[in-house]
């Protein structure tokens, strides 16, 4: 996400880019969101950043959170698929979870995942 910062600064981040008016940055949704009020966001194909549009899929510049767990340690290490069912609960990984509150958009299909951790399905690489 590329957005211009148009005020006072008070994280090294910030002032960088106060420093120099015509400067870029670029940075997650959620320095974004905390700061519509200062920042200018650089929309994509006329698509404005937004956990809607990151989620859809309709917001070109994002990335998923992979999170890998060998599927041969499952039932080895002690509490490890329990960790990982706590991972991506609702209660964690949900809209209203921690995950959300740092920035990260909860994946829509959040269901299917959990699904597929309970039967310990392996999931292959995303196309």
């Amino acid at each position: 996400m590329a957005a211009t910062w148009t005020s006072t600064a008070t994280t090294p981040r910030r002032w960088r880019l106060d420093a120099d008016k015509n400067a870029i940055g670029v940075f997650g949704l959620s320095f974004y969101q905390n700061n519509t009020d200062k920042l200018r966001v650089a929309t994509m194909g006329g698509v404005v950043p937004s956990a809607e549009t990151v989620a859809s899929g309709d917001y070109p510049v994002s990335r998923p959170l992979y999170f890998y767990v060998k599927k041969a340690h499952i039932g080895v290490i002690p509490g490890l698929k329990e960790y990982i069912e706590f991972f991506v609960s609702n209660d964690m990984a949900g809209p209203d979870g921690p995950l959300a509150a740092y920035g990260l958009v909860s994946d829509p299909a959040l269901a299917d995942t959990q699904a597929m951790v309970a039967a310990e399905t392996p999931m292959g690489p995303l196309e």
